[in-house]
């Protein structure tokens, strides 16, 4: 069975939808396919998040500030690593030997 699905309307800079098209292109893939497949697996950590703050307020101050700071530096790592991908893709078709 085909899960429902909900047509929305997303503005883009021009420069993003010109990599994403031609993603897909490449691919031979729809524009949406490739949005959905960046996005798709985030959603078990996004959930997470969203049920956060139910379980901050249960914390007391000390776990709460303890759990805020796990945030932090769980939130600078991935930013740190989604700006280090051009420079693991760099040089893979290169001849040059692993």
């Amino acid at each position: 069975m085909k899960k429902q699905t909900q047509r929305v309307n997303l503005n883009l800079e021009v420069d993003t939808l010109e990599v994403i098209d031609a993603f897909a292109k490449l691919n031979g893939r729809t524009r949406t396919h490739v949005i959905e497949s960046f996005i798709k697996p985030a959603l078990p950590a996004l959930r997470e998040l969203l049920s956060m703050p139910d379980k901050l307020t249960a914390m007391s101050d000390a776990q709460r500030l303890l759990a805020l700071s796990k945030l932090d530096t769980l939130e600078q790592k991935t930013t740190n690593i989604a700006r280090a991908i051009p420079q693991h893709v760099k040089g893979v078709t290169d001849n040059t030997p692993v």
